[in-house]
């Protein structure tokens, strides 16, 4: 049993080598996010103009990872993702040099306010506190006697996902959406999954605990796990990029304050 987790805690941290395609790594290019905002007209009728899915089953797209969106975004594309949605509203954007329709469009979605800090939505049913406390248990630490890793070892404990490596966020995602999706690669229906971690996973998951997961991450806050100021390395860096910004050395984008007059500088040589 323990050598069969192992196994697949290997296969989780060897993920990155399988995202070896350049489009998914990096910052989105300087004014993507703007010139986005004119062509998600489509993307709304199910998404939101604000990135919140007008149905459970549509997915928040608000603050999602610019890589990822890009990632799902081409896939649905090429076929590697599909859905009797999605795979023909992606056709429908038009072809750019350099995938620039692609990426202004996961651009816009991905600088909007964060799924996670929308409140539950008026007339929602109270989360079961048992089911919360089991989906916290399993998305943080696994569950060993089932081969089930823990989600946040890749998905991150606030559920923020990883932008470099085209992981997505979780956090405030609807329920209903991750179920569905944990169904899909399971069954094989989704075959996007880098190293087939997803289909592994999922299909060690009972129904009991795809749902218990799903409600833990329908109301998960990063910000209550993590903290305020940059959740990643992406958003680390754009606070580094932004005009006027000077790092404090701990993540936080504040300047630090002007050394009194005469003081020694305390920068290390």
């Amino acid at each position: 049993m323990k050598s069969a987790l192992a196994a697949l805690l290997v296969a989780v941290l060897l993920v990155p080598s399988a995202y070896a395609k350049d489009d998914y790594h990096g910052l989105p290019p300087a004014g993507a996010a703007a010139q986005g905002a004119s062509k998600i007209a489509v993307c709304a009728a199910c998404h939101g103009a604000n990135g919140i899915g007008m149905s459970p089953l549509y997915p928040n797209l608000a603050g999602q990872k610019y890589n990822y969106i890009l990632k799902q975004l081409e896939n649905f594309r090429s076929g590697a993702r599909k859905s009797s949605i999605m795979s023909g509203m992606a056709m429908t954007i038009p072809p750019s040099p350099d995938h620039a329709n692609l990426k202004d469009i996961a651009a816009y979605f991905s600088q909007l306010k964060p799924m996670s800090t929308y409140p539950a939505a008026p007339g929602a049913p109270a989360a079961d506190p048992a089911e919360l406390a089991l989906g916290k248990v399993i998305y943080n630490r696994g569950v060993g006697a089932d081969n089930i890793p823990a989600c946040a070892a890749c998905h991150g404990l606030g559920g923020e996902g990883n932008g470099p490596m085209a992981i997505p966020a979780l956090a405030g995602q609807h329920a209903a959406y991750v179920v569905k999706q944990l169904q899909q690669f399971a069954s094989g229906a989704r075959a996007n999954s880098p190293g087939r971690v997803m289909h592994t996973i999922a299909r060690a998951m009972s129904a009991t605990q795809e749902s218990a997961v799903a409600a833990y991450l329908q109301q998960l806050n990063p910000d209550s796990t993590l903290g305020l100021g940059p959740k990643d390395f992406t958003h680390y860096a754009q606070t580094l990029a932004a005009p006027g910004a000077a790092s404090d050395g701990n993540g936080s984008g504040q300047s630090k304050p002007a050394a009194p007059s005469g003081a020694a500088s305390a920068t290390a040589h």
